[in-house]
């Protein structure tokens, strides 16, 4: 985010940004409801005047701090598809860093998670947003490959809502729920499954029932 220079005092950009990052440690020490608006504005060295005149309430707030500092948006500002270069490539480099971003933010991104689903109308405007602009961008890149006969076709949302179901479970049966972290190796072993599964399917065995 960028900041605008001024004569004295913090420029509204970076006074906004400091309320944010203070947000951000507040809600993941404390939970939605056990954070205050006073404790964000102290943690943030503003007066809560300044921070209702920039957000117009706690909602607000964290809406502004999940939609921003989020593991989504790490991830949305991280991912990158180059149509030019081998499918399977692009996806694994992507699962890659995908599950870079959610394990060294996994404490961070269980609690949005849980804080956004908690708050009703929070969840709507924090967690389906990115979900379903991660889901259209992935479907528009393997659109775009089987537009260019690199894929068969299929349709693009339903495989783009596998793939992410499939890095997802991953992460949450090993990196969240599981008894052992995977090695490096197993990890790209798993990642590579799933592309291979993803872009040549089961291959159901003739005669089989």
């Amino acid at each position: 985010m960028t900041s605008r220079s001024g004569g004295t005092g913090a420029a509204p950009d970076s006074t906004r940004s400091r309320i944010i990052d203070a947000a951000l440690e507040i809600f993941a020490i404390r939970g939605f409801k056990g954070a205050t608006t006073k404790d964000i504005a102290k943690r943030a060295k503003v007066n809560e005047v300044t921070l209702f005149r920039l957000f117009k309430s706690k909602k607000a707030l964290f809406t502004a701090t999940v939609n921003e500092r989020s593991p989504l948006a790490m991830i949305d500002k991280r991912v990158g598809f180059d149509k030019r270069r081998p499918v399977e490539e692009c996806l694994f480099e992507n699962i890659k860093t995908v599950l870079g971003v959610l394990k060294a933010n996994k404490h961070l991104y269980m609690l949005m998670l849980g804080e956004t689903w908690r708050q009703m109308k929070a969840k709507n405007s924090t967690l389906s947003p990115p979900l379903d602009k991660a889901l259209d961008y992935v479907a528009e890149f393997l659109q775009a490959q089987m537009d260019a006969g690199r894929l068969r076709k299929s349709d693009a949302r339903v495989s783009a809502m596998v793939l992410m179901g499939s890095v997802q479970f991953y992460f949450m049966s090993t990196h969240v729920m599981g008894n052992e972290i995977p090695g490096e190796a197993d990890e790209d072993r798993t990642i590579r499954g799933i592309v291979e599964l993803l872009l040549n399917g089961m291959g159901a065995v003739k005669g089989g029932s």
